[in-house]
């Protein structure tokens, strides 16, 4: 029986640590401390409650999985939709430009249907308009009233204190899906054939906030989630805020990788409803804004005949284990 999983390396790997705005591995108290103590005292931090925050990290991690079930139980019964139609997909809430994007895939060459976006066709990243204007504001105002309601609420990862898990909100089932499978994968195989394989069989799909006085920025990174299917759809849905662009590097494990270095990186400016698609181990992260607020619905879109073979995170042939609810981390293993 085939089952869905995640790697072993998913609760001692990658894990952010803000305030010295570095990825840190946890195997044991000892090896934290002796590898990490030096940088920590230079922050000015404490050793001691660093290590706290990254052991109740572990500890997220381990039940993340049947607390996003539980969560997502509870959001179902007790949470009023604002905007219930949006919840399932149509045609009308995209642009019209993605919509003969779309058109052109079947019949088009990778070389063609890549001129008919932007973006920078040598480092293989794309942007292009998405959503409708009408669409963007319909999900803002319902994750702002989802927001303000009284129910549980997990964050993206350890990256994003600020936002929402949209399977959690309940756009998996007649929205994510549906657009995963029959406009994100068709454009993901022209473009990224070598990272979709088999096919898109999972995603996970959440929206950032970014306001001052919570998150402004994101480290330098690459992602999870989309390493699997290596895209990565960054969506803007509103207008209300001053810089905090994005900035897109090398692959992972290219040249040094560093942000901020001219030779490597290069700057992407949001647009309303306009996404960007790029292979997952694309590092890349965002500037800070300067005021108001900034939301983007991210949808790492993931391949298990891809990531089955590396796992994006410890860059090793996955060590797998058995996950009892969801997707897990995308991967998939055969169970007796």
């Amino acid at each position: 029986m085939t089952v869905f999983a995640r790697c072993k390396c998913f609760l001692k790997t990658n894990i952010f640590v803000k305030e010295i705005n570095q990825h840190i591995k946890y195997a044991s108290d000892a090896q934290f401390v002796l590898e990490y103590s030096s940088v920590i005292q230079s922050a000015g931090l404490s050793v001691d409650e660093t290590l706290k925050q990254v052991k109740e990290e572990v500890a997220r991690r381990k039940n993340v999985f049947s607390d996003n079930k539980k969560r997502s139980e509870e959001i179902k019964i007790k949470y009023k939709r604002l905007h219930p139609e949006i919840f399932k997909l149509q045609e009308n809430y995209f642009h019209e430009k993605f919509l003969e994007i779309t058109k052109l895939v079947s019949n088009s060459s990778p070389d063609q249907l890549a001129l008919q976006l932007e973006g920078n066709k040598q480092k293989r990243y794309y942007s292009f308009p998405v959503f409708s204007n009408k669409f963007c504001d319909l999900l803002l105002e319902e994750l702002k009233n989802f927001e303000n309601a009284d129910v549980p609420k997990g964050r993206p990862n350890s990256m994003n204190k600020h936002g929402v898990l949209l399977d959690e909100l309940g756009f998996n089932e007649e929205f994510l899906n549906a657009f995963r499978t029959e406009y994100l994968q068709p454009i993901a195989v022209k473009l990224f054939p070598e990272y979709v394989l088999d096919g898109l069989d999972t995603h996970k799909a959440f929206v950032v906030k970014y306001k001052i006085g919570e998150d402004v920025d994101l480290g330098w990174h690459h992602d999870n989630a989309e390493v699997n299917l290596m895209v990565t759809l960054n969506i803007a849905l509103n207008e209300g805020f001053d810089e905090g662009s994005l900035y897109i590097g090398p692959m992972a494990g290219e040249g040094k990788g560093v942000a901020g270095s001219e030779s490597t990186v290069e700057e992407y400016s949001h647009k309303k409803g306009w996404g960007l698609l790029h292979r997952g181990l694309q590092m890349h992260g965002a500037m800070p804004i300067e005021y108001g607020e900034r939301y983007n619905m991210i949808i790492w879109a993931r391949s298990s005949s891809v990531r089955n073979l590396n796992c994006p995170m410890c860059m090793k042939k996955p060590d797998l284990e058995p996950v009892d609810v969801g997707w897990g981390e995308g991967f998939t293993m055969c169970t007796s």
